[in-house]
């Protein structure tokens, strides 16, 4: 006799979806990992990153706490994006107690970042909105400390691209960076070869971001192939 046998939609699901959603999440347990291991080296775009995932729960178990730490340590090396999210997090009180003191310090300061270029943009709003509730010694005592801060972000910005300026000139790169009319952050590298010299520049609200994307640039130019096909002519290997 022959038997029938009828497979109800939700199992047809689970055999389809189950396999997928399994990947899916191994896919995202690699990708934190990944990420985690470079926002312990220091890099401020992965700790936003890191930030993110933490408080989507992507990849690991939601944790605002944790979320917070890593948008403070990006904040603190001029992310503007972790300053932004810092501040949110401070005017909510998620993974943080609630405080309109911090929550405009970093605001503002996310506000300021790239103001000249961009203008102060939707943070400016928020913190403006927030200082309308301050009384004048408030206001006051929040500009002294957010240029304490600010001070502070300028110059872990400022040890970070030397880094950069350092690694690149050992490369054989010369640096030149200046501000533009328009409040751009202009930067450019220049690798004097044979026999055409190599040119990367770049234009950015900030330093953090024109050193960064510098850098990416710079590296993606070939082995200097030209002086190296040169030494080849001047110093022929034994048997040409």
């Amino acid at each position: 006799m022959k038997q029938t046998f009828t497979i109800s939609p939700s199992i047809i699901f689970l055999i389809c979806v189950l396999p997928c959603s399994v990947f899916s999440k191994k896919n995202l347990q690699l990708h934190f990992n990944e990420v985690k291991l470079t926002a312990i080296d220091g890099d401020a775009d992965a700790q936003f990153e890191l930030a993110r995932l933490y408080a989507g729960g992507e990849g690991v178990k939601q944790n605002l706490t944790e979320a917070v730490k890593c948008y403070r340590k990006a904040a603190e090396q001029g992310h503007d994006g972790a300053q932004f999210k810092l501040g949110l997090s401070y005017q909510n009180g998620k993974g943080v107690p609630q405080s309109d003191t911090e929550a405009y310090i970093w605001l503002d300061i996310s506000a300021e970042n790239g103001a000249a270029l961009n203008g102060r943009g939707s943070a400016g709003k928020l913190a403006d909105k927030i200082r309308e509730n301050f009384s004048a010694s408030q206001v006051e005592k929040v500009k002294k400390i957010t240029k304490i801060r600010q001070q502070q972000i300028s110059q872990r910005v400022e040890e970070n691209y030397t880094k950069i300026i350092n690694e690149l000139n050992e490369d054989g790169w010369e640096i030149n960076m200046k501000i533009e009319d328009d409040g751009a952050c202009f930067v450019r590298a220049i690798r004097p070869v044979k026999p055409v010299s190599n040119t990367a520049q770049v234009s950015a609200p900030n330093w953090r971001i024109a050193f960064k994307s510098l850098k990416r640039h710079c590296n993606e130019w070939p082995v200097k192939e030209s002086e190296e096909a040169e030494e080849r002519r001047e110093f022929p290997t034994q048997g040409d």
